[in-house]
């Protein structure tokens, strides 16, 4: 397991069990958050369809999906798993790192962007799965994509105009819900969508994150093919 971002101290240890970092987009939210608020976490993949995977996925995950967040040790500590749920633990755990916005308002706003999202944008989802090793552009585009796009892209706006005091993310400084909109961004790269200029700036600075450069590199050098997150590609 690979020790990562060690700032804030934490008793138990915790322990983030993922997928591919060139797939898993559930994985990435929680990641890119500790990440790039400095909470210190150990990385524990399972990378999708492996044998590692078939061998231990029971034990490291009470749903049999991936995220998990582990308290202590891994398996027989105590497990948070579904990404929100995660998010709201580290904000538990860590009231001042800023998880969420510390105004109440602008905190609100953000956990109602990030449940919009959890809840629905189906179409997107399916047709754009996160792919950072490849380069789909147009595929996927329908209709009802473009209006998820286009319904995301004015909720990223509001939030910006209403809360960001000029700053690159959504509340001002990086938190949860700029963590759970990158890999969407990343979708937008590998997609090839077209954004207006306000949304594509915010593409860029979630893109540009040490947190997710980092997940990016680490990415790009997996090699695994999983046929279900690849409805565009073949072996």
């Amino acid at each position: 397991m690979q020790r990562i971002a060690p700032s804030l101290n934490t008793s138990p240890p915790l322990t983030l069990v993922i997928g591919n970092k060139n797939y898993s987009s559930w994985s990435a939210r929680p990641w890119l958050t500790m990440t790039e608020l400095g909470i210190p976490f150990a990385e524990r993949m399972l990378k999708f369809d492996s044998e590692d995977w078939a061998r231990n996925i029971d034990a490291l995950s009470p749903t049999g999906l991936v995220p998990v967040l582990w308290e202590g040790e891994p398996g027989s500590g105590f497990p948070t798993f579904d990404t929100v749920a995660i998010l709201e633990r580290l904000h538990e755990l860590f009231p001042e790192a800023g998880v969420w916005p510390h105004d109440g308002r602008a905190r609100a706003h953000a956990r109602s962007l990030v449940a919009d999202f959890h809840a629905g944008y189906a179409h997107l989802r399916a047709a754009m799965p996160m792919n950072i090793r490849s380069s789909h552009p147009g595929k996927g585009m329908s209709r009802e994509v473009a209006d998820e796009i286009q319904k995301l892209c004015t909720h990223w706006r509001n939030a910006r105009d209403r809360f960001s005091s000029g700053g690159r993310f959504l509340f001002g400084d990086f938190c949860a819900a700029d963590a759970f909109f990158t890999p969407v961004a990343s979708r937008f790269v590998t997609h090839a969508v077209a954004l207006g200029p306000e949304a594509a700036g915010y593409r860029d600075a979630l893109l540009g994150t040490r947190a997710m450069r980092a997940w990016t590199e680490a990415a790009l050098l997996e090699t695994e093919f999983v046929p279900m997150d690849e409805p565009y590609a073949t072996a």
